[in-house]
């Protein structure tokens, strides 16, 4: 969020939002992400939501953020309760696991400050999930993250650490390899089988999983193609591909500027972009031959580009993947769940 991201800014794309999807009841998912969005400040969400919730009454609005719960408190829990705002924050498990990677600006752990917030979102009735950034830290530490989630009744979302942004400086001592990535979700995927008292959800895996049973993959990382229902608007105004492209490095794939020409203009260039014609070249590739080609499609789009630094490949987890659908394959079999 920035000084450029107003009220009034945010409010006219809405309604550009509304225009296009206006002629029947749709679904319409608003993430507000950040940085720390909860920068922006309570009186602009107040009125953001109170505006989505009178303008787009015809439609399914899902409205959700994901934070740092540093600056979460009562008034913020009310106002998410009351429009029905999913929350999501950062915690990477127990306090060494997460001291040791996710700090605050004097250095010190976040852990402890996380865990009160967590106590005061649950005492005043606010769900919440977190997304967890997997890295080298994890490796023979799966089993004691899991009974730390399991303990906490937590929903979340274990992610590999991407190799972007400020994770560039960190990737020698944080890093992790497909090899790496495969093996942990294995591992987490066998304790929340196998235990009977599970209370673990691990949205990657529960995606995956459904994907193997159904053959039908909804996640965005493995859609045939993302841009045709997915886009980012950076706090300067440019249409991104997705939220992992609102970088400094990466504004030459904006699609265009908000601040100076219309969503209805922007929007038809999408299907003109190398982003968007990258599901073309990935049905063009030796991916069509894969087993698992129907609910993977060459994985995410950023995580293709930051392999190659194309949109001509697929995902560089894509080992990782093929090990984890097979095994969830054979574990499911087992079951007979299918």
């Amino acid at each position: 969020m920035s000084d450029n991201l107003s009220v009034e800014f945010v409010c006219s794309v809405l309604c550009q939002i509304k225009e296009m999807v206006s002629g029947g009841k749709r679904k319409i998912s608003f993430i507000w992400h950040g940085g720390e969005p909860l920068l922006w400040g309570i009186e602009n969400y107040k009125q953001v939501f109170e505006f989505i919730k009178s303008e787009f009454c015809n439609s399914e609005i899902k409205n959700s953020i994901q934070c740092n719960l540093s600056l979460m408190n009562d008034e913020y829990i009310e106002l998410f309760k009351q429009y029905d705002v999913k929350v999501g924050f950062s915690l990477d498990g127990p306090k060494e696991m997460n001291d040791s990677q996710r700090v605050f600006a004097d250095g010190g752990g976040t852990f402890n400050a996380i865990m009160d917030k967590l106590e005061l979102c649950r005492s005043r009735g606010l769900n919440v999930g977190c997304v967890t950034v997997c890295s080298r830290n994890f490796i023979g530490k799966i089993k004691q993250f899991y009974q730390f989630m399991n303990e906490l009744q937590l929903g979340l979302k274990l992610n590999p650490l991407f190799i972007t942004g400020e994770a560039i400086n960190v990737k020698d001592k944080y890093g992790i390899t497909a090899k790496d990535y495969a093996e942990i979700m294995i591992e987490l995927f066998d304790l929340m089988m196998d235990d009977s008292n599970n209370h673990v959800e691990e949205d990657n895996l529960l995606e995956m999983a459904s994907a193997v049973a159904t053959g039908i993959s909804g996640h965005c990382m493995f859609g045939n193609n993302c841009q045709g229902q997915f886009i980012a608007i950076a706090p300067t105004g440019d249409v991104m591909p997705c939220g992992r492209f609102c970088d400094n490095d990466l504004f030459r794939y904006s699609y265009g500027n908000l601040h100076y020409e219309t969503l209805a203009d922007i929007l038809p260039r999408i299907k003109q972009s190398e982003t968007y014609k990258r599901a073309e070249y990935i049905a063009q590739s030796d991916c069509v031959r894969c087993k698992w080609y129907h609910i993977c499609h060459g994985g995410c789009l950023h995580d293709g580009f930051l392999a190659s630094g194309d949109f001509k490949h697929k995902t560089f987890l894509c080992p990782s993947y093929k090990r984890i659908f097979s095994h969830i394959e054979t574990r499911l079999k087992e079951k007979r769940i299918i």
